[in-house]
């Protein structure tokens, strides 16, 4: 596939490709150069699953267990609204 860089240094990403890598408006991507500087690379950047060590004291006024569940359905809202 081609696309054309723009003025401002711009590029559109094929809709065939958005769609199989569930790109969406907003998402952040890690660019950089292959190896031989002759490539270009785009990675979406996903969020890692957090360790238990992270959570702990981020629960303040509410129990541990009901924290991390709240915590989790929200992730889980934000990961559906990326798969359609």
């Amino acid at each position: 596939m081609k696309t054309i860089i723009g003025e401002r240094g711009q590029i559109v990403i094929p809709k065939e490709i958005r769609d199989k890598l569930r790109l969406e408006k907003g998402m952040i991507l890690d660019v950089e150069t292959s190896g031989d500087n002759d490539s270009i690379v785009l990675r979406p950047m996903r969020k890692k699953k957090k360790g238990w060590r992270e959570w702990v004291g981020t629960f303040e006024g509410e129990g541990l267990i009901r924290g991390y569940l709240t915590d989790k359905k929200k992730e889980k809202e934000r990961e559906n609204r990326w798969i359609k």
